[in-house]
């Protein structure tokens, strides 16, 4: 996997991964990276199927998920939310999160009227226009 995945141009030419992420770095290298869920729809258009698309960073909440995956993205890493809560509460911390991450995409799958995540599709997000 190549992490780090900022562009669609740079998604095509790490496409012979067998999984690519796509990560700003929270933003914190550059203050202009693009956000994150704006370029899940544009690199799994481009090279979705050749590679796998996963989103690193910015994955906070089961709706976070959701957004990610209705755009294409095979899956979402957790890191910073896991790694926050194993610091502090440790296997329980560990355990509380990831319930939270469930009950928030079982929630919201709900909300929305999809009977699982796989129904998922780009559909289910609507863009706020600014």
């Amino acid at each position: 996997m190549l992490k780090g995945i900022q562009s669609v141009e740079d998604a095509v030419l790490a496409a012979d991964a067998a999984a690519v992420a796509l990560a700003n770095h929270g933003g914190r290298q550059l203050d202009d990276a693009p956000a994150l869920l704006e370029l899940v729809a544009p690199v799994v258009d481009r090279v979705g199927d050749r590679v796998e698309v996963i989103c690193d960073g910015g994955v906070r909440r089961g709706s976070d998920v959701i957004r990610a995956v209705a755009l294409g993205a095979r899956a979402c890493m957790i890191a910073r939310p896991y790694l926050y809560t194993l610091a502090v509460g440790g296997e329980r911390g560990v355990d509380l999160v990831l319930r939270w991450f469930d009950e928030g995409i079982r929630r919201n799958l709900a909300l929305l009227g999809c009977p699982q995540i796989e129904v998922l599709s780009p559909d289910f997000v609507e863009w706020r226009q600014s």
